[in-house]
């Protein structure tokens, strides 16, 4: 029972943080407000964690892992290369759609020039990056894809144009004058990113 307890208790913190965190960056946010949010008192949480520090840098980890587990699912089955790519950009694309948290967090970490996400990306990035190399490597030696394709611009096109649509949502609201996030937006925008991607890829 109480170890039910404790492990409710760290969830709370931790989902507390993450919206503390997402709305008002690691500078902004307090601990005596993540701590009311989570229903703990300050001692709790520093029994979890040692500083504000280290359950910010906890909770980046924690949403770069669910990141990558996203894209990673369309990897799990054999199949069209193409196809896999696209899922995997869909996944990704819908993790952000349903965790509007992440990319205010990224945001907030690229003002901070990335000084907390040091610490835990690169680890979190190579348990990853296999699973992608290993589809565009297959995709190049079968001449489906370009022989001369730089993994890490396909990357950060991937993740800019998709995160750059939910972090934008408020501006494009105003220049469209329709909801961004309406699901026939955002099954239009997914498939403008997708074709982007897959017509500079594919050979």
């Amino acid at each position: 029972m109480m170890e039910r307890s404790a492990k409710g208790s760290r969830e709370r913190i931790l989902a507390a943080a993450e919206e503390v965190f997402a709305a008002k960056g690691i500078d902004g946010a307090r601990v005596d407000e993540i701590a009311a949010l989570a229903r703990v008192n300050k001692r709790m949480l520093y029994h979890y964690f040692n500083s504000k520090e280290e359950l910010y840098t906890y909770v980046l980890k924690v949403n770069f892992e669910k990141s990558l587990a996203a894209g990673k699912k369309a990897f799990r089955e054999k199949g069209d290369l193409k196809q896999q790519v696209a899922e995997a950009i869909r996944n990704y694309f819908y993790f952000l759609a349903a965790n509007p948290n992440y990319p205010r967090l990224m945001a907030w970490e690229a003002l901070q020039g990335g000084k907390y996400a040091r610490k835990v990306l690169p680890e979190v990035w190579e348990q990853g990056l296999p699973s992608l190399k290993a589809i565009l490597a297959e995709g190049i030696s079968r001449g489906v894809f370009r022989p001369d394709l730089d993994l890490k611009q396909v990357l950060a096109s991937i993740t800019t144009l998709c995160s750059g649509y939910f972090t934008n949502k408020d501006i494009l609201a105003i220049l469209w004058e329709e909801d961004p996030l309406s699901p026939g937006n955002m099954e239009k925008r997914l498939k403008h990113i997708t074709d982007l991607i897959l017509n500079h890829i594919v050979a």
